[in-house]
């Protein structure tokens, strides 16, 4: 993250209030957004439905266990995972007294109880010596929206006051149809899109009969990740099939040598012996103890670790020339679909940070500037004009087709097939061949008209929709005219 231009004129615009603020809730939400900025991090939260595998998703991101991934009144709070020089946990709360800092688990893992009553909790800091944490990313970990009830707009408080989101589903389908339309409806008003957006399709093994070798089980993940990012397109920019169990494991040192060994002995087994094993979980733990010599607590503590699709696919990658532990994890990894998520992250979130992040601390300002008092009016002015000029900048407006592309999903912007396909690649491309829905490769005289014809094809669609809808095409086409005007 080299340019800051964005986020520079945000904290620009916060000291000139600060300086002419007295102590009440407008300073304090300035002062927030200003030290939310300095930190100079990325913050991607991951939310999605109860028992969708967030926490495990995150550990694996974090390629430490960190999060509580049982039933513990931890999972009903919000955690933000930083880099700090110490492990520590601190508890924020709700009423604004000072935070408290708690034991952490061995490692600095989050304890299964934080010593205070969890209505009385706003969210929690886990502080980790973690490298990863200090130079690419903040992790927000976020209660299951159905976990209570009570806890839907918590959750989503926390999501929205992310820069980035990814959303975790156990499986797009037809039984998930209602979970996503809550989801579009939640995010209704919101700044989540495609822009800032990446689905993940968890718990692959669990995709058809989860008897399939993994090789067929990993396109069967494929193709319904496909449908879903069809089904939730303008949400998300791209839905990931990752098995969180398996990364996890792949990633956070927990998988040592002595797994690896009694997984070579059971790879060892004739075919027969071998089928027979793979056909169950009870069968794994049972069959031939005889002739395969690794005893059923070892054969528990693989299955605890990897899960049954993780035996399944660190047994094909030995079969498949994994040599020794660091090429197999290396496998596991590639396997599990955590490297294509990584990947993702940074082509979709770290190369937009500055956009992404001075976008949602505009928000917040915009928000604060509810609570200026009477003498404070004259600040909060300045501030809403300095805010309004910042949101021309052509990287923030692309940003605000997130409601456009909610505008397309509740019909209110009639779209044809065509249409959409390129308000996709405007929100989610990273080059400007991409966000014109173009090879790379293309020349810049070609990029050029393909920019020329867009505008020219939007500006007559504008004219013919309704007033609402129109505005929503002149935002698109002024777009196409900024990108034109970049290749002039």
């Amino acid at each position: 993250m080299t340019d800051h231009s964005l986020c520079d004129r945000v904290r620009a615009m916060c000291a000139e209030a600060e300086a002419s603020l007295r102590p009440g809730p407008f300073l304090t939400a300035v002062l927030e957004v200003r030290e939310r900025l300095a930190r100079d991090t990325l913050s991607v939260a991951v939310g999605g439905r109860l028992n969708a595998g967030k926490s495990t998703l995150v550990n694996a991101l974090l390629g430490q266990r960190l999060a509580p991934t049982g039933a513990t009144e931890t999972t009903m709070v919000s955690a933000w995972f930083r880099h700090h020089h110490q492990n520590r946990i601190l508890v924020h709360f709700n009423d604004g007294r000072p935070d408290a800092e708690v034991p952490a688990r061995p490692g600095g893992g989050v304890p299964e109880t934080l010593g205070h009553p969890r209505e009385s909790i706003s969210h929690i800091t886990v502080g980790v010596t973690n490298e990863r944490l200090g130079s690419e990313f903040v992790l927000v970990d976020t209660p299951g929206r159905d976990a209570l009830s009570a806890l839907d707009d918590y959750a989503m408080a926390s999501i929205r006051r992310a820069d980035a989101l990814i959303l975790v589903m156990p499986h797009p389908g037809a039984d998930e149809e209602k979970a996503l339309e809550e989801f579009r409806l939640v995010m209704a008003g919101s700044r989540l899109s495609a822009a800032n957006v990446i689905g993940v399709l968890s718990q692959i093994d669990r995709l058809g009969d989860g008897t399939a070798p993994p090789d067929e089980q990993r396109r069967i993940g494929a193709e319904v990740a496909s449908r879903g990012a069809e089904r939730l397109k303008g949400l998300v920019c791209e839905v990931v099939p990752v098995a969180t169990k398996l990364a996890q494991a792949a990633r956070c040192q927990a998988f040592t040598d002595k797994h690896e060994r009694a997984l070579r002995t059971l790879a060892t087994a004739d075919a027969q012996t071998l089928e027979d094993m793979l056909y169950s979980e009870n069968y794994l733990l049972t069959v031939a103890l005889d002739t395969v010599p690794v005893d059923p607590a070892t054969r528990r503590e693989l299955l605890d670790l990897l899960g049954f699709h993780g035996i399944r696919e660190a047994l094909a990658a030995i079969d498949a020339g994994a040599r020794d532990l660091p090429h197999l994890l290396e496998a596991l990894r590639e396997r599990s679909g955590i490297n294509r998520l990584l990947d993702c992250l940074r082509e979709r979130f770290l190369g937009s940070a500055d956009a992404l992040r001075a976008d949602s601390a505009a928000a917040l300002l915009e928000q604060a500037l509810d609570s200026a008092e009477p003498d404070e009016q004259d600040v909060a002015e300045r501030l809403r004009e300095q805010l309004s000029r910042l949101r021309r900048e052509p990287e923030l407006r692309r940003v605000e087709l997130a409601e456009v592309s909610q505008a397309h999903a509740t019909g209110d912007l009639p779209l044809n097939p065509e249409q959409a396909g390129q308000l996709q690649a405007l929100m989610t491309g990273t080059t400007t061949a991409q966000r014109l829905g173009v090879p790379d490769e293309s020349s810049r005289e070609e990029l050029r008209r393909v920019a020329a014809e867009r505008v020219g094809k939007w500006r007559v669609l504008e004219t013919r929709l309704p007033r609402r809808a129109g505005l929503h095409a002149t935002l698109v086409r002024e777009i196409f005219e900024h990108l034109y005007l970049s290749l002039v």
